[in-house]
């Protein structure tokens, strides 16, 4: 869906008019987060090897997540990203100001000191597309087969998979 934690509580309270207390909800949240992203979460096949190979290149890397840092320092931790990546930024860094709006994007690129029609997002939800495209970058959807019922049709081209993608082939995608 790409909502952080806090807008997804809100999101709860409003749509099922439910009273869920947003301590314990936050709570529950992370406990689930430590139990996902350290035991069930994999890497996309081949991210990897293309994450080496744009630092190879010299390209600059960051991770743009909308949810809290600890969470995402719990993925960067587990696959050991750190050296592939040149920043991070979470919700956590943009006052939580979470996707779609543009400002995790815009911070990236601040830090990254890139324009932002040189940098290249790729993204798995409709939300993070539109934070993307909002913030002037250039935007890929990637089919992860968790978002097959989302519409990603504002992407400027859509990955399958980062399988057998080369830093030649996704430059290749991004001129079309």
């Amino acid at each position: 869906m790409g909502l952080g934690v806090e807008d997804l509580h809100r999101f709860l309270v409003a749509e099922f008019e439910i009273d869920l207390d947003k301590h314990d909800f936050l709570a529950h949240c992370d406990e689930t987060a430590r139990k996902v992203y350290r035991e069930r979460v994999d890497c996309a096949e081949g991210f990897l090897d293309l994450a080496r190979q744009l630092k190879h290149k010299g390209v600059k890397t960051a991770i743009a997540s909308s949810s809290p840092e600890r969470w995402v320092r719990m993925v960067v931790e587990r696959f050991s990203l750190s050296p592939l990546l040149d920043t991070i930024v979470s919700a956590d860094d943009v006052g939580g100001k979470t996707k779609p709006a543009p400002d995790i994007y815009l911070e990236v690129a601040s830090r990254l000191e890139i324009p932002t029609a040189e940098c290249l997002a790729i993204e798995d939800s409709s939300i993070g597309l539109l934070a993307a495209k909002r913030a002037g970058f250039k935007a890929a959807a990637y089919r992860n087969g968790s978002n097959d019922g989302q519409d990603l049709s504002i992407a400027d081209f859509e990955l399958v998979s980062f399988a057998g993608l080369s830093y030649e082939k996704l430059i290749s995608r991004l001129r079309r």
